[in-house]
């Protein structure tokens, strides 16, 4: 696990023990969310800077068609451009729609949006309908954080207005980082922890490891124990149980969705009971609708995952 990092005593005063943590930080045009449990990252939310947020409703323009793919290019209020697939037949070029933005941007991709219907006979061009819920509201509502910290002065303010309209946080607990020595995504190791969360093998305490392998039809994911284990199988269950947690983590950290297969060490019969009772409970801490489907004999766990936003893997570079 990466551990904070602190490299003068006045940092040392914001680093957290235990409860539920907020942090935010800016990184290249993006602002990240990190939530902490008792020091461990259990979740990582991105949210473009100057971009409107997902569930944005607004009057867009067709700036393009593309009739060949039944899609459209349509110019928002924030001037950026969006997609819009299955588009009706008798839409034009410079026509007003309105729209709500469904899917964020990502590594060259652009948003996309979906037709909704709402009279926009009297609103402006490119106008904002109703603004969607901006990341930190979201995270305010789900969770219930003994503390917030950000260097981000805006966000403060914002997070302060929005924690007055709704009393989610002892306002007390909201803290503006200001020490000049050590930045808080450095005190945070927010890059090291965003490249943990991208790598392809994680090693565990035990000293086995995971290897997530993500592509477009499912995820792949093989627990192995490391080196050769002479001792009772009982000690690989152990281990499948340790990884299974970590799995877990890791599908929530990278919002993993759709298919995912997890080859886990073989065990005794009577043991893939004791995994999949594990696998089930785990399945009901994540932020997404998962089900456990079932292990075969090989040990292969099938698990689905409700798919929404997108994953980790498209944000980080």
């Amino acid at each position: 696990m990466i551990k904070p990092t602190v490299k003068n005593e006045d940092a040392k005063k914001y680093v957290n023990s235990s409860g539920l943590e907020l942090v935010i930080v800016r990184k290249d045009d993006n602002i990240v969310y990190l939530v902490f449990e008792n020091k461990e990252l259990i979740d990582i939310e991105f949210e473009k800077e100057n971009e409107l947020p997902v569930g944005t409703k607004c009057v867009g323009k067709v700036s393009k068609i593309a009739k060949d793919i039944n899609s459209a290019f349509i110019l928002l209020p924030d001037k950026s451009t969006a997609y819009l697939k299955n588009i009706p037949a008798d839409l034009k070029c410079e026509q007003n729609i309105a729209v709500e933005i469904t899917r964020a941007s990502s590594k060259g991709k652009l948003p996309s949006v979906t037709l909704i219907n709402e009279d926009i006979e009297h609103r402006t061009d490119l106008s904002i309908i109703e603004k969607g819920p901006k990341i930190y509201e979201k995270l305010l509502l789900k969770y219930k954080f003994n503390r917030i910290l950000t260097d981000i002065d805006n966000i403060l303010k914002e997070i302060k207005e929005f924690i007055n309209s709704n009393n989610v946080i002892d306002l007390s607990e909201l803290i503006l980082y200001n020490d000049l020595m050590v930045s808080l995504s450095t005190l945070y190791s927010v890059s090291a922890r965003l490249k943990e969360a991208t790598s392809k093998v994680i090693w565990l305490k035990s000293g086995a490891n995971i290897v997530i392998e993500e592509t477009s039809a499912f995820t792949v994911i093989d627990v192995n124990s490391a080196k050769k284990d002479n001792k009772k199988s009982n000690s690989f269950l152990e281990i499948n149980k340790e990884a299974a947690a970590e799995i877990f983590r890791q599908m929530n950290l990278r919002n993993l969705s759709g298919i995912i297969l997890i080859d886990f060490i073989n065990l005794e019969r009577e043991e893939y009971k004791i995994l999949m009772d594990e696998l089930n409970n785990l399945a009901k801490t994540q932020k997404s609708f998962t089900k456990v489907v079932d292990i075969t004999a090989l040990g292969i766990a099938e698990i689905t995952r409700k798919k929404e936003g997108i994953t980790l893997s498209d944000i980080v570079k």
